[in-house]
């Protein structure tokens, strides 16, 4: 829903008690304009006291539970950012491309804001450098370039989600039903990795150094692949070898996602309720205890971005240094949920997604933070669609150039 859309059934909506908290604020500014001095009153004390009586009523009406439900969602209408959101996408704040899924199905975005549709897939994942994108659907799972260009494509026996191409651009995972399964990166020597595992996405561990576009890493440890099994588990095992290096003891919570560091160093572990960062033998060096929507490492490995849900329904976007770190920092609060917080390929901004304001927010979390609003995203993501269509999500942005 737009902030205008928003705005105007804030202002049709029926709110109890409303016409008892119309009938109190009168009572105040007419007892206040009554007191004042008719004669001998100078144009300031005249603002004053209507300041002083507008004030007054905002406090009598607030006073009510319906009249802070009121003033909480006036505040986020005319919040900074949220009014002045340009209506389309036009370019990017920083370099690399953005890959974007939608029910019509992936989409590529170039710094230039230029869009380009890759065919009627269902997910998306980008290949280390950008140069190509592992898509899924149904029971397929296919290799295209950024232009949309088949260059291969497997079958498999249940449906297909969650492809994550790693670092060394040799291998891809994915789940086929409920097991992790891994195939060479031009689409040969399919084959099982884990009967079973948690729907939470595998990511890969980087490689110490990232490769130049179009090379190729081969060696011991190059292909390491972090998971949640079906016990609560976070396991890390080398693909090549087949041999688990760790496994941590069987979270109490759900896991919800998993983000290795740049440097190698740590895991994030993302539940509703908290997220640890787990050193290089599973251990969780630190806990952040917060109820989160989702949680980001910076590619620069400088910050880490959380969104966390706030009271009264809103959400906040917080900043922290490197491993959830040093002093939170709120850089963003608005009504209703914010999710998939994406960095920059530069680590200099941060994507975040409003559904119900169908927008997208770029936040460059210097000091002070600014933020650039995008409206009217389900539209430019479903041309020629008819209603309300779906809101996209955010794949990933990739890679610096």
């Amino acid at each position: 829903m737009s902030e205008l859309r928003l705005s105007e059934r804030l202002r049709d909506a029926f709110v109890p008690e409303e016409r008892e908290a119309e009938e109190r604020g009168w009572r105040v500014v007419h007892g206040a304009f009554e007191a004042r001095h008719p004669v001998h009153v100078r144009p300031r004390v005249n603002r004053l006291a209507i300041a002083l009586a507008v004030a007054l009523l905002m406090a009598g009406i607030a006073l009510s539970p319906a009249g802070a439900k009121m003033v909480d969602l006036v505040r986020d209408v005319v919040e900074p950012g949220s009014d002045n959101a340009q209506p389309a996408l036009t370019s990017l704040p920083a370099s690399g491309r953005l890959l974007v899924t939608s029910p019509k199905g992936p989409w590529i975005v170039d710094r230039d804001g230029s869009q380009r549709l890759l065919g009627a897939y269902r997910e998306a994942a980008w290949s280390p450098s950008g140069m190509y994108a592992a898509v899924s659907r149904g029971r397929q799972l296919t290799a295209v370039d950024p232009v949309g260009t088949l260059r291969w494509s497997l079958a498999a026996r249940r449906p297909v989600r969650d492809p994550a191409w790693s670092p060394s651009g040799i291998r891809v995972a994915y789940v086929s039903g409920n097991s992790l399964r891994v195939v060479v990166g031009n689409g040969k020597g399919d084959r099982q990795l884990v009967d079973r595992v948690a729907p939470v996405p595998p990511v890969w561990r980087p490689l110490s150094e990232p490769l130049p576009a179009g090379q190729f890493a081969i060696g011991a440890g190059t292909n390491v692949l972090a998971y949640a099994d079906r016990r609560g588990r976070v396991t890390v095992r080398d693909v090549d070898s087949n041999r688990v290096l760790w496994r941590t003891d069987r979270y109490a919570a759900r896991i919800r996602g998993l983000q290795w560091s740049a440097d190698r160093r740590r895991l994030l572990v993302r539940t509703g309720s908290f997220v640890d960062f787990l050193d290089a033998r599973g251990r969780a060096i630190r806990r952040v205890t917060w109820p989160t929507l989702g949680a980001s490492l910076s590619p620069d490995n400088k910050r880490t971005a959380f969104v966390r849900r706030a009271k009264r329904g809103r959400s906040e976007v917080v900043i922290t240094g490197r491993y959830g770190g040093g002093r939170p920092r709120r850089v963003l609060s608005r009504q209703g949920p914010i999710t998939d917080p994406t960095w920059s390929p530069d680590g200099e901004w941060l994507l975040v997604a409003r559904r119900a304001a169908d927008q997208w927010l770029f936040i460059r979390p210097s000091r002070p933070a600014r933020v650039e609003a995008v409206a009217n995203i389900s539209r430019q993501f479903a041309p020629g669609a008819t209603g309300q269509p779906p809101f996209p999500r955010i794949s990933g942005w990739c890679c610096a150039r």
